[in-house]
């Protein structure tokens, strides 16, 4: 047996096991990410429903603290790369579950007074593969979190106006 010829057939076999060992490597850590980001997700979503249950209506920062960011950040998330708030709806609704169309609107019995529950829904994120040869991404499904009202900032007693507390 030629050595010398051997050593040919040694250099076929790395290139073909490394690659598949590479591919497999690229995907376990691609199915880690995608694991942190549903989780950073599902949490945006919860921390984005608590917050706005005890903040005010037109705090422009509960969306922006939902996703990671600094309350004066309005950027994309500083957590997940592509996640901005426009990716995050917010809505009040009443006990039956309809959306309440004007939420800020304190004197009315269809607006503040009859809010019963917060949703916020994150839709069309894409998750972005990183596995070379793999390119392009797909969209993850909806998510969605309701909780029950609280405080919505309004800090209220008897008699007195109630003032605003702010996030």
């Amino acid at each position: 047996m030629n050595l010398k010829r051997m050593r040919g057939v040694y250099v076929v076999e790395f290139a073909i096991t490394s690659l598949v060992f590479f591919t497999l490597l690229f995907g376990v850590l691609e199915m880690g990410r995608l694991y942190f980001t549903v989780n950073a997700l599902n949490e945006s979503v919860r921390r984005g429903a608590r917050l706005a249950a005890v903040c005010d209506i037109h705090d422009p920062v509960i969306l922006r603290r939902a996703i990671f960011n600094a309350a004066t950040n309005s950027g994309t998330s500083s957590l997940i790369g592509n996640l901005a708030t426009a990716n995050l709806n917010l809505v009040y609704l009443d006990e039956d579950g309809a959306v309440i169309a004007s939420p800020g609107d304190l004197s009315g019995a269809s607006g503040f007074r009859a809010i019963r529950y917060i949703q916020l829904q994150l839709s069309n994120f894409t998750f972005k593969l990183l596995i070379p040869g793999f390119g392009g991404g797909f969209t993850l499904p909806v998510y969605r979190s309701t909780v029950p009202r609280e405080s919505l900032g309004r800090q209220p007693e008897a008699g007195v106006t109630p003032e605003i507390t702010p996030c």
